[in-house]
């Protein structure tokens, strides 16, 4: 799904998993004792589990292999996990849901994976619905329930409550079926990137210029019914963005490849948007992200194609480029808040090989482990962490990765280390935080300090849903681990 000829072709792969643990060795440096064995070609999604096992979903073969495999697992140490059904069933982005259940894109629909790695027949085959038949893939976003909203285009044939024709955002529920309580929304373009902010509503991307009627930029945002938000505008009239990093205060991150109204030959790769979509004054997008000995595919240069949270609210980015502001950083880089280059992965990253004539060598996304290890992964072969070159890494490397839980010096307002999604809400809700070490206790507070209600997690966990039935008004959350880190949030209940 989401576009993976485009994934393929720029191959920007990576996944970042940390583990609380703690480790003798320094912070980023790699651990040569995992390692894939796979030759070719991508890695589009990465999955790290509780037992130290990783599931990986992309295009992947062995050496020697004529087939393909879109979804495999792998054990601690790299090697296959036989006891795992590897198959053609995944290919894009995974999102964990519950246990070691999960949700996988294709290449045009959305699929949920049971632990053993069959798929899970209570959600079916969305393409065996006579009211739904799938064309082109783009993004999906998982509810708690375990219902999605999918974008890109598609056919609908719900002549019942008139929704006949393309569409760009269409709900479905926790079993794979059309929901018929929604209103799904149309344009003239795909739409491949959206992501929830912390109020509900989703940023969105695509080619289209019309959405639900109305004309849009090529970075929108919606309601969370799928209705325009007509207070934000982007001013961004060509490319898109890849990937989004929605902020509590309403701000975001945007990483691709745009250009605004007004400037039409300035390129960036990576902004902040204020809450009202234009570019924030306080961050510096003039960043010279450069290729390289890496091929300019489409004459598009090089692209950031992935953003995360770091330290201290820096961000990490990924994707295929070579050099930042000249600058060794091999597919992955930190900037700070202001938009200045950080020194971590200076000199590191990933090295190149050669698919059907094609030179490459990027990263993708990041994922933390509970016990402080930090996955990256794509489409490259051999990896350096400055130290260590070992040109056997390919497609998932594993580091030992910082302490996310106290951060260091630069230490950032701990109410940017929470998320609530939506927020406001009447008492249902996701809590999103970094990943738990140890167990960890929750406290809603209500405005006069008293404890409204308290649970505790176990380690690992890095979202978990609420379900409360509170008065309505404010309150905060505090988390508090055995290790006495602290994660605070504001949680708003209509």
């Amino acid at each position: 799904m989401k576009r993976l000829l485009h994934i393929a072709v720029v191959a920007v792969l990576l996944a970042l998993v940390a583990r609380g643990g703690a480790h003798a060795q320094a912070p980023l440096s790699l651990d040569p004792t995992f390692q894939t064995g796979l030759s070719t070609w991508y890695v589009s999604g990465l999955l790290p589990l509780a037992n130290g096992k990783v599931v990986a979903s992309g295009q992947m073969r062995y050496e020697g292999e004529f087939l393909f495999r879109a979804l495999m697992r792998f054990e601690a140490d790299g090697t296959l996990d036989e006891s795992f059904y590897q198959s053609g069933l995944g290919g894009g982005r995974i999102t964990p849901w519950r246990g070691d259940t999960f949700y996988v894109a294709t290449s045009q629909t959305v699929r949920r994976i049971l632990p053993t790695g069959y798929r899970d027949q209570s959600f079916i085959e969305m393409n065996t619905s006579p009211l739904f038949s799938s064309l082109q893939g783009g993004d999906y976003h998982v509810y708690p329930d375990g219902s999605i909203v999918m974008s890109g285009v598609h056919s609908l044939y719900d002549t019942a409550r008139g929704f006949v024709g393309l569409y760009n955002l269409i709900w479905f529920t926790n079993t794979g079926h059309l929901d018929t309580t929604k209103t799904h929304r149309t344009g003239n373009g795909a739409i491949y990137e959206i992501e929830q902010q912390p109020d509900g509503k989703f940023l969105c991307s695509g080619t289209g210029t019309v959405y639900d009627g109305q004309p849009v930029r090529t970075i929108f945002r919606i309601h969370p019914d799928g209705a325009l938000d007509t207070t934000f505008d982007s001013h961004m009239t060509w490319g898109d963005a890849d990937a989004f990093l929605p902020l509590p205060d309403g701000r975001a991150y945007m990483v691709g490849i745009c250009r605004r109204e007004g400037a039409p030959d300035d390129t960036i790769r990576v902004a902040r948007l204020m809450p009202d979509g234009s570019l924030d004054p306080t961050f510096d997008p003039q960043l010279n992200f450069s290729l390289g000995e890496l091929p300019n595919a489409l004459s598009l240069g090089a692209v950031v194609g992935h953003i995360h949270p770091w330290l201290d609210g820096d961000i990490l980015l990924t994707g295929l480029f070579q050099y930042v502001n000249g600058q060794v950083r091999r597919g992955i880089c930190v900037l700070d808040h202001t938009g200045a280059l950080q020194p971590e992965f200076d000199g590191c990253g990933v090295s190149t090989f050669d698919f059907q004539g094609t030179l490459t060598g990027s990263i993708q996304s990041i994922a933390r482990t509970p016990d402080n290890m930090l996955y990256v992964y794509g489409a490259y072969h051999g990896y350096t962490d400055g130290t260590t070159n070992d040109p056997d890494q390919r497609f998932i490397t594993r580091l030992y990765g910082p302490d996310m839980t106290t951060g260091s010096s630069r230490k950032a307002d701990p109410i940017e280390h929470v998320m609530i999604v939506p927020n406001p809400n009447m008492g249902t809700f996701t809590l999103r935080m970094h990943a738990i070490s140890g167990r960890t206790q929750v406290s809603v507070l209500d405005a006069s300090g008293r404890i409204a209600h308290t649970t505790v997690l176990g380690s690992g966990l890095d979202q978990y849903e609420l379900n409360m039935d509170l008065e309505p008004g404010p309150y905060t959350i505090v988390l508090l681990s055995e290790q006495g880190d602290r994660q605070v949030a504001r949680l708003v209940i209509e």
